[in-house]
């Protein structure tokens, strides 16, 4: 076996600080740098050994334990071992295509490094993040393949080394003899450009080329990046797992079978889908015939009453047509006879009219004698209405002569009984005089108004003094009756506590107590003030909610945070200010955690359905498992995730685990765990880690019992408050009573008051009335002088209103002489104005006699008169319409059909009656031919007729194509088939010799199906003596099960693949040591024999005692923190040497380059 060695990473600054920059290759060699394009290697074959496996004691260890775990206190010791196991016959040659060096500089971790992997195995070994997929990546994207097929970064630019601008990968395949003289060399130049560098730039053997143009010459070595047989990255093993079947076909002939082989297969699928278009164009097509057949005969006896109806509307169309003829005939017949008789009525109008002339003439004259009567009795009307005004002015003029008259009777009589008056109250003012001089000469009582005014305030005082006594007895009694009514709450709240213990909300609220008693103290004050809130408030969960299953309380715990526990729920930004001022700053509480809802619950989804859920072995969501309030529940979804954290009643299976590491759901709860999964996008979507830890059993939502110390502590609480009311009663007794003495003596004093503050008035009223005297004697003097003069002018007053009534009296005389001559004017007006109205009358009735006796030639000149206009038009009217059907005529009559024709000569001689009695007859049949579809009946059975004979075409060329197609099908599965059964048939032996070595069973083969598209690989096996084979799936192998049957699936390929190299990172990950084990064994055997293609094992560990194979080469990589600055310091091939040494006695030896 050939040694390599691992390349020390060096710092930049030292790299230039030296005085010569050596390069590392993976061999070891170290050489200062030169413009050599290759480097000369040493191959030496060992000598000794054998292939038996080593025991796994410490003997069988090729180096010391004290080189295997690298002591903290030194550096870390590091390099690539090459074991001789045995000696080789000769070198093995590298197939065209496979990978004889790798140069890496500035990529990910190396800063420079070349690698020199073997034509056979190679196994890249060492810690996690040392590299070793590093080289995976660098092979991909050398090769010119995007970093989609490697799962991790998605711009090229974040390979380049941290630090640096560019980075460089130079690959080295082997020559095709046939085609190259020397091995080609692929260059791919990377540079970072702000980590938006998607595509290199790419060399093949020094000239410019591109992605695409590497790709297609890689293709032409047969190298398939993109076949996950053929190159599977460690973070693309996943989705190899979970190829489905005929994925897997798919692949499997990419990676071993001829490029036509897979050729064959798409073409099969193709023809395969374009028959199935076929056939159901086919089906299609005949169903569509079938009915427009079935259709086309339902409706052939319809069709042939349509075309009898047709014939029965055409000739109603031809007679309606015809119309005009027997309608003109009709018209000028009319015409003809209205001119005739217009003609008759003429002439006896004229005769009429000269023998009514004189009688005309006399009767106008005596309308014109009318007429002037008429304005001769208008002259004298208005002559009468004239005078008739002239009278009824006198009339009023004497009336109102006679009301002045009236008015001085009036006044006089006015003035004659004030004067009596007067007379009568001089005696009442003379009798008041000596009343008021009599009252002077008796003052009233003497009173000191100071000292009733004292008594007055001495009572208000004392009342003031009782009053305030009252009020503070009042508001004594208000107070002792309010502790008295405090004192009460206090019990009923005590007794509602007592029994609040033996209920689940108060043994809710004594956990809460318990958990918090800041808390409960919170929540008791909410209760006493919830008037104070807009929205509702909401105590903690422990208190609002339960859950509906006690075996479930444990779980529901588990998932709820303690803050939330105890946290209390607002519904309202404005309640949140507020409970926040009142409990931290008010209450001045600090244990209290408070928290808003502001969404509704059902606003928050779950991440899976219902359904989806069941397919993971979950039944719901913790959120399903309680009971609360709507807002109450929201708040432990927005801070808990209760909607999105599931429950399983059962512990769920190692299958079931693995699918919920991929599902959507990231946290899920068992009886007796409870899950976490932390996924990192940044490291791919199958970067997953999982937290689990074991349930608490519940301590809130959980039945305790009755807490009997609270509960005497309740009992005294209320014996105090009770004891504390009856003294309070016995005092409220005490106010009362002195209450009462107080208002008795308060009324007392009121009493008393009111008497000295009446005689006070009344002793006022005296001495006011008293001083008031000498103003009133005078007052009645001067009303008694008033009287007196009012007697001395009464005489001048009654003489001045005597000769105003005899002046009114003689004006009247005056006017009644002028009313009488205007009575007497008005009558011989009224006498002239009835003498014309006779004449008139007279005149009227000679003209009524006159216009009667020739009334009766005026009606009948008047009649003859309408006779002659209404026969006018009518002649009028019939020659228009008779023009009409004339110019209606020669428009139809240039060019009868045969069938117009016909009927024309039928109907020369017939009227419109005779017409519509022939069209009401053949409407009649027409009738009765109905039911046999409408107008468009005829329409669709022409357009069905020609539609069936295109789709009997249709159907021909259809038949025929599928014929072509299936020959086509025939000979191409006739070819294609039995190569894959052969091909399968050799990849199966070789898997059930795998699987053989390991005393187990296996074999491959195909699931042919109808459709080539669903043609698969199916692969069984068994790993137990006692059971079946049974089909390769996640529900019946474990994983490791699994990861031994991909492995030895593509061992089975190895000796079939047309790729020159093949790629596996990490797929051992999931054995057990012995699957591991075994499964290596076998490797070993296939990836070493003779004509085989390379192969590439990347893995960060392996057992002890493992077999090996000179042909076989193993690249240990390391780095880190015990690696020495200059990789000369370390001589790892004596290392290797001195190993070799303790394991075989000195003999035998290593082939170690450099």
């Amino acid at each position: 076996m050939s040694g390599s060695v691992t390349p020390a990473r060096r710092r930049r600054e030292e790299e230039e600080s030296e005085g010569e920059d050596y390069e590392i290759s993976i061999d070891g060699e170290g050489s200062a740098r030169s413009n050599r394009s290759k480097r000369a290697r040493l191959d030496e074959g060992s000598d000794g050994g054998d292939d038996d496996e080593m025991s796994e004691s410490g003997a069988g260890d090729l180096l010391p334990d004290s080189f295997r775990r690298s002591p903290k206190d030194k550096r870390r010791a590091v390099g690539n071992l090459t074991n001789g196991m045995g000696r080789d016959n000769g070198p093995q040659k590298y197939q065209p295509g496979s990978i004889v060096r790798v140069t890496l500089t500035n990529f990910v971790t190396y800063t420079k490094a070349e690698f020199h992997p073997g034509p056979n195995l190679n196994m890249v070994i060492g810690p996690n993040g040392t590299g070793k997929s590093t080289l995976v990546c660098a092979i991909c994207l050398g090769l010119g393949w995007s970093t989609g097929h490697l799962g991790r970064a998605k711009n090229m630019g974040e390979f380049v080394k941290h630090g640096a601008k560019k980075a460089e990968i130079e690959i080295e395949l082997a020559k095709d003899p046939e085609r190259q003289n020397e091995n080609p060399v692929i260059t791919t130049r990377i540079t970072r450009d702000g980590d938006k560098t998607k595509t290199g730039s790419y060399w093949i053997n020094g000239k410019k080329s591109n992605m695409k143009g590497v790709q297609t010459f890689a293709r032409s070595f047969s190298i398939q990046v993109d076949n996950l047989c053929q190159f599977l990255p460690q973070d693309r093993v996943v989705e190899f797992a979970a190829l489905s079947p005929v994925d897997l076909l798919t692949q499997t002939q990419r990676a071993a079978a001829p490029e036509y082989m897979s050729d064959w297969h798409d073409d099969l699928k193709s023809m395969r889908k374009q028959q199935k278009v076929l056939q159901d164009d086919q089906q299609k097509t005949f169903e569509s015939l079938k009915n427009d057949e079935n259709r086309q005969r339902l409706q052939e006896a319809d069709v042939v009453r349509l075309r009898e109806r047709s014939e029965l509307q055409e000739r109603i169309s031809i007679l309606e047509k015809l119309r005009p003829f027997p309608e003109y005939k009709i018209a000028k017949a009319k015409h003809t006879e209205a001119k005739k008789r217009s003609k008759e009525a003429q002439k006896e109008l004229v005769r009429l009219q000269r023998n009514l002339e004189p009688n005309l003439q006399a009767a106008k004259e005596k309308e014109h004698y009318l007429e002037r009567i008429g304005k001769v009795v208008g002259l004298r009307e208005r002559l009468v209405q004239r005078h008739e005004t002239l009278v009824a002015d006198n009339k009023k003029k004497i009336e109102n002569a006679q009301g002045k008259i009236d008015e001085c009777a009036t006044e006089i009589q006015a003035e004659k009984d004030s004067m009596k008056t007067v007379k009568q109250s001089i005696p009442r003012f003379q009798q008041a005089i000596a009343t008021l001089q009599r009252a002077m000469q008796t003052p009233p009582e003497a009173f000191d108004p100071a000292e009733m005014n004292e008594q007055i305030r001495d009572r208000s005082r004392r009342i003031r003094e009782i009053e305030e006594r009252a009020k503070d007895i009042r508001e004594g009694v208000g107070s002792v009756e309010e502790q008295a009514r405090q004192r009460k709450r206090i019990v009923d709240a005590s007794n509602a506590q007592k029994e609040n213990l033996h209920s689940q909300a108060g043994q809710q609220a004594n956990k809460l107590r318990q958990a918090s008693r800041e808390a409960a103290q919170a929540w008791e004050w909410i209760q006493a003030n919830r008037e104070k809130f807009q929205g509702e408030v909401f105590g903690p969960p422990i208190v609002e909610c339960t859950v509906k299953d006690q075996r479930q309380a444990s779980a529901v715990e588990s998932t709820i945070q303690d803050g939330e526990k105890l946290a209390f729920t607002v519904t309202s930004q404005q309640d949140f200010r507020m409970l926040q001022h009142q409990l931290y700053t008010e209450l001045r509480l600090s244990d209290v955690n408070i928290r808003s809802s502001l969404q509704p619950l059902n606003s928050f989804r779950a991440s899976v359905s219902s359904e989806e859920l069941q397919r993971y072995g979950l039944e719901c969501y913790m959120v399903d498992l309680i009971e609360g309030p709507e807002a109450v529940l929201a708040m432990l979804c927005d801070n808990s995730n209760l909607h999105q954290t599931a429950y399983a009643s059962r512990e769920i299976s190692e299958q079931q685990f693995t699918a919920l590491q991929r599902s959507p759901i990231s946290s899920w709860v068992t009886p007796t765990q409870s899950y976490r999964i932390s996924r990192r996008r940044e490291y791919g979507e199958h970067a997953t880690s999982t937290r689990v830890q074991g349930l608490k059993p519940a301590r809130f939502f959980t039945d305790m019992p009755v807490d009997h110390q609270r509960e005497q502590e309740l009992d005294e609480k209320i014996r105090e408050a009770k004891g504390e009311i009856a003294e309070l009663m016995e005092r409220r007794t005490e106010l009362i009573a002195e209450a009462k003495k107080l208002q008795e003596d308060r009324q007392k004093l009121i009493e008393e008051k009111k008497e000295i503050e009446d005689d006070k008035t009344y002793k006022q009223k005296a001495m006011s009335e008293f001083n008031g005297l000498p103003v009133k004697e005078e007052r009645a003097r001067a009303k008694l002088e008033q009287a007196k003069e009012q007697l001395r002018g009464s005489k001048e007053r009654l003489q001045e209103i005597i000769e105003r009534g005899d002046a009114f009296t003689t004006t009247k005389g005056q006017l009644v002489l002028n009313y009488a001559n205007s009575v007497e004017a008005l009558h011989n007006l009224h006498v002239q104005l009835f003498e014309a109205e006779i004449l008139r009358i007279e005149a009227k009735s000679d003209l009524e006699q006159l216009k009667a006796q020739h009334a009766e030639e005026v009606r009948l000149l008047q009649e003859r008169k309408n006779e002659v206009a209404e026969l006018e038009r009518m002649a009028a009217e019939l020659l228009a319409i008779g023009k009409e059907w004339q110019d209606q005529c020669r428009e139809i009559g240039h060019d009868f059909s045969p069938p117009e024709q016909e009927i024309y000569d039928e109907i020369t001689d017939w009227v419109p009656e005779q017409l519509d009695t022939e069209v009401q007859s053949v409407q009649a049949r027409l009738e009765m031919t109905h039911g046999g579809g409408n107008e468009n009946t005829m329409r669709e059975f022409e357009e069905r007729a020609r539609r069936i004979e295109v789709r009997r075409a249709k159907l021909n060329e259809l038949d025929t194509g599928l014929d072509n197609i299936a020959s086509k099908i025939t000979n191409l599965r006739g070819r294609w088939e039995p190569e894959l059964d052969a091909l399968i048939a050799q990849i199966s032996e070789a898997f059930a010799e795998n699987f053989a070595r390991i005393q187990c069973a296996g074999e491959v083969a195909v699931h042919k199906d109808e459709d080539f598209e669903q043609w698969a690989i199916q692969i069984k096996v068994k790993f137990r003596e006692n059971e079946a084979l049974s089909i390769l799936d996640s529900h019946r192998q474990s994983g490791g099960e699994r990861a031994v049957s991909t492995i030895f699936y593509l061992m089975a390929l190895q000796s079939l693949a047309r790729a020159p190299f093949r790629v596996v990172d990490e797929i051992n990950q999931g054995m057990d040591p012995r699957n591991e084990r075994l499964v290596h064994s076998r490797m070993v055997d296939i990836a070493c024999a003779e004509h085989t293609s390379q192969y590439f094992l990347i893995t960060p560990k392996l057992l002890n005692g493992l077999r090996y194979h000179p042909n076989m080469k193993v690249h240990c990589i390391a780095s880190g923190e015990y690696m020495p600055t200059d990789h000369r310091e370390l001589d790892f091939g004596a290392l290797a040497r001195k190993a070799m040494a303790i394991r075989g006695g000195g003999s035998g030896g290593v082939s170690v380059v450099g």
